[in-house]
């Protein structure tokens, strides 16, 4: 746990009557230059003579972040005027707010209320009273309780008055509430990190150019009734899926087992499945891609829950625990279903014994680790190569169930593997040669109507896993 007071310049009591001066100076001079409007003096309550750190700024400012959206969603309309925030005296902050001081002191209250940590806010709410003199309103006058102490819960007042609790019984609950916030305050900012990067992986994916029977900005032949509007409307569907998903793993926790979590994010993704639908007009564009990148999005956020380091070797564990015995549990239900009900996997399994992505996942998405991430991280260029080269990588190593299905043979895999040989062979997409022999096997899937569909799915987690390695600093960006 952290001592938020064990950095600082200590503080007596003139440098804080000082401070208290310099801010009735500052809110009287709002309050002229905006008689009709409120003013809000936010500042932090901390016991001691410690009142400032780097530790404490950022609490302060971050949690301010907080409480400006909720006046946005609350439709204030506010401006931020004067602070300082690297005061020794404490940070503050000052807003001209466009509202009635009732509203306002509600909301202010709400927020201080809202989390144990955000009582260590003290937000007054000042105007103009009719003979011009400044003013401030109470909670108590808008029919809230007055404060309670962190400690104990009797009246805030009562104990300061009595100094019941030490200071430093005050100070070790005070870091441990800054704690809590900083931690799920960072633990909101992974989450954004990780539901940015697999859009943009989703959006990469459908904009690199050009792929072997796939939708991308030129040709789109081998998928008539899609064009890349509609990926990118269904790619935009999926974040929400992919927020839930990503706290899933942040919240896992040592004795969780994680077929639960697995479970649980499985139920998410069949709503992302219906609103991919709604969004597509039933045109199915992201299925694969719902179940692979919500399962890694999951299992990098369980990585990186305590240690931003991106490590592989964890996030396999994760996929391979989240996902024991997925393969035995779905496959063995299959043979009576209805065969009209299956998917093109599970019929090739039936007939051919393949695996599919079922596999692939079970087994820690062995392809994507050993081919499509190593490739993507290392290949030099724009990141439409680096894509296009990892793309055909994953193809070469991929019994693409799409394509078996478009095929109606597995016979398809050798001729798809000799055909990305010979583009590699010629120099891959940096030269003329490889960009030849690319676009001639892009018009033959395109006229046989063969689709890369899964590898497509597999270029998207690729993609995912090597942008978030390059965020967290562990990348070729080192």
């Amino acid at each position: 746990m952290i001592n938020l007071f064990d950095t600082g310049v200590t503080q007596d009591i003139p440098a804080v009557l000082a401070n208290r001066d310099k801010r009735v100076f500052v809110q009287n001079k709002l309050l002229s230059q905006y008689p009709s409007e409120i003013v809000i003096g936010a500042k932090l309550n901390t016991p001691g003579p410690i009142k400032n750190n780097s530790i404490i700024e950022d609490f302060f400012t971050k949690q301010l972040e907080e409480f400006e959206n909720l006046l946005l969603e609350e439709g204030v309309v506010f401006f931020k005027n004067s602070e300082w925030l690297d005061a020794a005296t404490g940070p503050e902050r000052f807003y001209v707010v466009e509202e009635t001081a009732e509203n306002v002191k509600k909301i202010t209250t709400e927020f201080e209320e809202s989390k144990n940590y955000r009582r260590l806010f003290d937000l007054d709410v000042l105007f103009l009273t009719d003979d011009e003199e400044m003013q401030s309103i109470s909670r108590t006058e808008i029919g809230y309780s007055a404060r309670t102490c962190l400690i104990c819960g009797r009246p805030a007042k009562d104990c300061g008055r009595s100094r019941r609790h030490s200071v430093e019984e005050l100070q070790a609950k005070v870091s441990e509430l800054v704690e809590s916030s900083l931690k799920l305050t960072d633990n909101k900012q992974k989450v954004q990190m990780l539901v940015n990067n697999a859009l943009r992986a989703l959006t990469y994916e459908v904009t690199a150019w050009p792929k072997p029977g796939l939708v991308d900005p030129v040709e789109r032949e081998a998928h008539p009734d899609m064009d890349i509007f509609m990926f990118l409307d269904s790619s935009l569907s999926l974040q929400n899926y992919l927020r839930k998903c990503a706290w899933a793993g942040l919240n896992c926790q040592t004795n969780t087992d994680y077929r639960d979590i697995f479970r649980e994010i499985r139920e998410f993704g069949k709503l992302a499945e219906a609103d991919m639908f709604s969004s597509t007009n039933g045109i199915n564009t992201h299925k694969g891609a719902v179940f692979s990148l919500g399962v890694l999005v999951t299992a990098v956020a369980i990585n990186i829950k305590d240690d931003e380091q991106f490590d592989e070797e964890v996030i396999q564990v994760a996929v391979k625990k989240m996902l024991r015995e997925l393969v035995k549990n779905d496959y063995s239900k299959i043979k009576s279903e209805d065969e009209s009900k299956l998917t093109a996997g599970e019929k090739q399994f039936l007939k051919y014994g393949t695996k599919g992505i079922r596999g692939e996942a079970a087994d820690g998405y062995p392809v994507v680790f050993k081919y499509g991430l190593p490739i993507f991280m290392e290949t030099n260029g724009n990141m439409n190569q680096r894509l296009i080269t990892a793309l055909m990588n994953l193809a070469l190593h991929t019994e693409d169930s799409t394509l078996i299905k478009r095929a109606g043979t597995l016979d398809i895999i050798e001729w798809k593997n000799q055909r990305i040989n010979e583009f590699f062979a010629a120099g891959g997409i940096s030269t003329d040669a490889g960009n030849k022999v690319l676009n001639d096997i892009q018009t033959e899937f395109s006229d046989r109507h063969l689709s890369l569909g899964g590898t497509a799915d597999l270029l998207i987690v690729t993609a995912f896993l090597g942008l978030t390695k390059e965020a967290l600093n562990n990348g070729n960006n080192d």
